[in-house]
This record gives structure tokens, sequence and C-alpha cells, in this order.
């Protein structure tokens, strides 16, 4: 009876195990693959290969047998049942009778673990850790099971260039080559492009200049060059004009010629306006493609309004200024002026001859072979004339070309005239220039040392730039001071320049002084500001700590936060300074009101609670000793002193002992 009761029990006890077994849950386990003998190059015993994946796996085993005759065999795995990868690998490779030319990539899905094997014989030049590295372990952190493997066959299918050597004269040969090629095709190219460009400023000068829509279809190549072309031929013409008309003043009178006076003005207005434009194109600063072809647009525009404003007054001109018909008193016009202009001559000779033996050639650079050409424009203006008599006496209809000797004779007339009061304004103005140089190195070397004071101050902006001007400025004067007598123009407008560049540098220093004068004085108010309203609502919640909640608290911090920010950026960034200055006084302002809140909301809890208030309210809202009225727990038990519910504070943590609660899956 006994025994037959030993065995229930223990039949009883299998069954209970075997139902608590069959009732817990298990989690599923990978299969683990032990190291195997490989038939086929591509083995996939984990199951991630599809039909496509499979054959681009074997593609490219199949392509680097080919080319190298190198066997890389891939295997697939859920896990290497506990081994190294490394370890499973040279086990499957020793099964399976691997030769010098057999490499393997073995990879465990499951456990994320690989292994790529290849012989030195295999691998040749090629470096096996960069290929793992770079191209297969990246595809397999990717999941991309196929592609690891085509990554490791594509890698070990590279192939290393032959060992050759080749000798200096054949480097030197195939350098020559690669030169000369190089240098062929920057010819071509730059023959293209020239012709190119050609072509396309062509077209650019059969369109209507006035017009911006077909401007805006040229290139910006095409658009520079009409620009460039356009304001000189504009020029010329806007010179011409201007020396016809002031022939025709003194022919016609101010009264007739008022409108092609007016004409001129205008274009020479206009003009200006396209050489303005123009500078800012040319000078250092780079523009965008966008206002570059603007500003060669407005160049275009204004040089053509400049030419048609000439134009429409040039047949009025030429109607009065019917040189045919007035030819004779206009001959004797042109003959007394070239006959003033001859008696001109040996004076302005010896007054460049005196202002060469007083000054440096350098100072007469402008005017020194001004008298030998005006003779030569006073020969060429006699033959004119002299040919220009002969045309007018011959019949009408057989005066061809009577017109342009006229022009002529009157164009070198004028010419030969502006050379010669060249010479004598520049000896009005060097003289002028004598006079003026002490004043001006007195003026600069003033500037100088103001640069001297402000750059022995601290806290001087710009003193790299200042200390350039300061020493340009002083090399203008010892220049003047030395040479200032052989060419005082010279040294007067060096002077002058270095003298306007250093003022105006000088200006900016002081204004930018100024401006962080006032920055520093902004900053201090904010900086005085913050500071006033972080202390006092740190001292409105420390005194009120036990009723003040964790809004406030925030606000506090980030105010702190934002006024030691504040100091730190005053000596790298004021503007920055002065923001995170008027941050935390804003913070500050807005702890204030949260604080001043939840003072007042504990104030009327305790109130309520105590029936009018008691005894340690105070205590209890400073924080002095430790209550509830913040999270409401006043409903019983607490009693009416600090031993009846409530504790008091001293140096320490929060109180919390430890941590309660658990966790669960999701």
């Amino acid at each position: 009876m006994r025994r037959r009761l030993r065995v229930t029990r223990l039949f009883s006890l299998v069954l209970a195990v075997l139902a608590a077994a069959l009732l817990v849950p298990t989690a599923p386990t990978a299969w683990a693959d032990p190291p195997l003998r490989l038939s086929n190059y591509v083995t996939d015993n984990a199951g991630v290969l599809d039909r496509g994946q499979s054959s681009a796996v074997q593609a490219a085993v199949e392509d680097l047998y080919t080319q190298r005759r190198v066997r890389l065999w891939v295997v697939y795995v859920d896990s290497f049942s506990g081994q190294s990868a490394d370890t499973w690998a040279r086990n499957t490779m020793r099964i399976s009778d691997f030769q010098n030319e057999d490499a393997i990539l073995a990879v465990a899905t499951t456990d994320r673990a690989y292994a790529l094997l290849v012989p030195k014989a295999a691998a040749g030049s090629i470096d096996v850790d960069t290929l793992r590295r770079n191209e297969v372990e990246p595809a397999l952190r990717r999941g991309d099971w196929a592609g690891a493997a085509v990554a490791a066959a594509t890698g070990l299918n590279a192939t290393s260039s032959g060992g050759s050597e080749i000798t200096w004269v054949g480097m030197l040969a195939i350098l020559a080559v690669i030169v000369i090629a190089v240098a062929l095709l920057l010819w071509w190219r730059s023959w293209r492009r020239r012709k190119r460009r050609a072509a396309e400023f062509a077209a650019a000068q059969r369109v209507n200049p006035a017009d911006p829509a077909a401007l805006a279809a040229l290139s910006l190549d095409a658009l520079d060059d009409l620009s460039r072309s356009i304001v000189v031929d504009v020029d010329n013409a806007v010179r011409t004009s201007d020396n016809e008309l002031v022939l025709a003043v003194e022919e016609f009178g101010e009264k007739d010629t008022a409108p092609f006076s007016a004409a001129v003005a205008a274009a020479k207005k206009t003009l200006t306006q396209a050489f303005n434009v123009r500078q800012i194109l040319d000078d250092a600063v780079p523009e965008t493609p966008a206002e570059r072809r603007d500003l060669l647009t407005r160049v275009v525009v204004a040089a053509a309004k400049a030419d048609r404003e000439l134009d429409a007054q040039r047949e009025a001109f030429q109607e009065l200024r019917d040189l045919v018909i007035n030819a004779p008193s206009r001959l004797d016009s042109l003959t007394q002026q070239m006959v003033d202009l001859t008696a001109r001559i040996e004076p302005s000779r010896q007054t460049l001859a005196a202002l060469g033996a007083q000054f440096s050639e350098t100072a007469l650079t402008s005017v020194t072979g001004n008298v030998e050409t005006a003779s030569q424009r006073l020969t060429f203006a006699d033959q004119n004339i002299t040919n220009a008599r002969t045309l007018v006496s011959r019949p009408a209809g057989s005066q061809s070309g009577l017109v342009d000797s006229i022009r002529a004779a009157e164009s070198a007339l004028g010419q030969a005239r502006t050379m010669l009061d060249a010479i004598d304004s520049a000896s009005t103005d060097i003289n002028r220039a004598v006079a003026g140089l002490p004043a001006a190195i007195a003026d600069i070397q003033n500037g100088v040392k103001q640069a001297g004071e402000l750059l022995a101050q601290p806290g001087t902006p710009r003193t790299d730039e200042l200390r350039t001007a300061r020493d340009a400025a002083a090399a203008a004067v010892a220049v003047a001071q030395s040479s200032g007598s052989a060419d005082p123009l010279g040294a007067f407008t060096q002077l002058t320049q270095a003298d306007a560049d250093l003022d105006r540098l000088l200006a900016t220093i002081t204004e930018e002084r100024e401006t962080a004068e006032r920055m520093s004085r902004a900053f201090d108010q904010a900086l005085f500001s913050a500071q006033s309203r972080v202390r006092a609502v740190t001292d409105f919640i420390d005194t009120r700590r036990g009723s003040v909640g964790p809004e406030a608290r925030t606000r506090l911090s980030e105010a702190v936060r934002q006024l030691g920010a504040a100091q730190s950026k005053r000596t790298s960034d004021l503007a920055e300074a002065i923001a995170h200055a008027n941050g935390a006084a804003m913070l500050a302002e807005q702890a204030q009101t949260l604080a001043h809140t939840d003072v007042s909301n504990a104030q009327r809890a305790y109130s309520n609670y105590r029936g009018g208030g008691g005894g340690n309210s105070g205590a209890i809202l400073g924080g002095i000793i430790i209550g509830n009225i913040l999270s409401g727990a006043l409903g019983g038990g607490l009693g009416g002193s600090a031993g009846g519910g409530w504790s008091s504070t001293t140096f320490g943590g929060s109180g919390g002992g430890g941590f309660s609660g658990g966790g669960g899956r999701f």
C-alpha cells in the first residue's frame, strides 16, 4: 500500500512538471550550426537570400574565379554554435579541404558575427582587412546579406598594377606628351572660347541697346564686351560733339546753340552714370552673376540713352553748321586761331623748360611732349586749311572733302590749344602744390599723432587698419619732405590721398568707440536691472521656499544661467551680452510672478485649513518646518504643532529613501 502511494505521488509530480513546462512560454532559439563541409559555393542555411540575391552572389563568385582563379565560398547560418567566427570558419575550411586558392565568407545572421578568411596566395596585393572593414561589414550591419558577399567577391577581384619598371626617359616622355596634350587642349579651349565670344559680341552689336529684354538674352561675356565697347564709342561721340559745340557757340552764340548744349550736357550726365556703374563692375568687390548682369544692362542702357540724346540734335546741328556755306569766313577764323597758337609755341617751350629745370620728370609726365605734339597738330591744321581754301575756290559740286578738311583743321587746332593750355595749367598747379605742401604736411602729421594716441589706448577697434593707415600717412609725409621740391604735385597728391584715408578711418573709429561706449552703458544698465531682479526673486523664494512650486524655481534657474552668460559675453560680444541680461531680467520677473502666486495660494490653503491661520503658518510657508500645503494633504491628522505631521528642515537631501514601483513589457 505504501509503495503504491509512493508511485502515485511520483507520477503526480511528473505530470505537474510536464504541465508546468507546457505552460511556461519559452523564447524562440536560433538553430546552432556546427562547422560543415561545403558542397556549394553559396550555402544559405539561414534562409536569408531570395532567388535573385542568390543568383547575384553566385555570379560574383563565378566572375572572381574566371578573372583570378580564386574560389570564394559563401555560407550563411543562424549561429556559430558557441564558437568564435574565426574558429568556426577555420574548422569549416579544414573540413572542406580548402587549398591556397580557397577563401571563405561565413556569416551567422542571428549571432551577428562573420569571418572573411583569405589565404595570402589568393589575396595577392589586396588589403583584405580594409575590404572587410569598409565594404563587407557595413553591408552586414545594414542586413544586406547578398551585398556583403558581392562586395567581398568584387573586392577580391580587384587587380593590382603590373611590376614592369618604367625608365626615367620613358617617364619624362610620358610627362612631355601629357604636358603637350594639356597645353593643346587649353589652347583649343581658349581658341574656341575667343571665337564663341567674338561671335556672341557680333550678335550683341546687332541688338537694340535700349531694349532690356533683348539684352537679357545675351550671355554675360557678350554683355560685358558690349558694355565696354559702347561706353568707349559713346564717350568718343560725346567728346567730339562737345568740341564741335564749343566752336559752334563761338560762331553762332549761346542762344542759337542752347538746344545742342542741353543735349551734350544730358549725354555727359547719362554717360557719367554708365561709367560709375562700370567702375562698380571693375572694382575688387565681386558680384554675383545676377548682380553683374543687372549692372552691365544698366551700363548699356545708359550709354545708349546718351547716344540717342546726341543723335536727336544731329540733324539740326548739321544744318546750323553748314560749313560749305560758311566755309570762307570759317577758314579765316581758323587761320587766325592757327596764328595765335603758333605764337604760343615758343613761350610754352620756355615754360616747360623752366619747369623741367625746377622739378623732376615725374612731375611733368603729363605735359612733357606737349610742345612738339602741338606743333604737329598745327602743321596738320595748316595743311587742311590750305586744302579747304583750294576746295572753296572750286565750283559747287566739285568741293568734295571740304567739310572733312574744315573739321580736321578745327579738331587739330582744338587739340593743340588743349596741349598748350595744359602746360600753363601744370605750371599753375605745381606752384599751387608747392605753396600748399607745408599746410598739408602739418595737417596729416596731426592725424598721425591722433592715430598714435588711439593705438596706445586699450580697446581701440580696427587697430590693424589704423596702424596701416598711420604708417602710410607717415610714409607720405617722409616722401613729401624728402622729394616734395622735385615733384610737389605728386607729393601733394600722395599726401592728400593718405590724409583722406587716415581721416576717414579716424572718423569711423571715433564713431565705433562712441557706439561701444553707448553699448557698454546699456549693458551696465541691463546687468544692474537683471541682477536686482534675480537677487530680489532669489530672496523671495528663499524666505518662502515652503510654498513656492517648481515653475518659479525653473524660471529663476534659467535667469541665473542667462545672467552668467551675459557676464561671460561682456568682453567678446556686447550685443549678445545685453540680450542675455535682458533675458535674465524677463525670466526673473516671470519667476517673481509665479512665486507670488504660489505663496498666495499656499496662504489661502493654510488659512482655510486652520480656520484663519495659526502659529506655525510662517514657519511652514518659509520652509522652516516641512508640511504639505502644496501637495494638498492638509486633510487630517496634522496636529497643531511642529510634531504633529510636520518636521523641521536641516542640512541634507529631500528625504527620499529609495525607489518604488516596477516595470513590464510594452
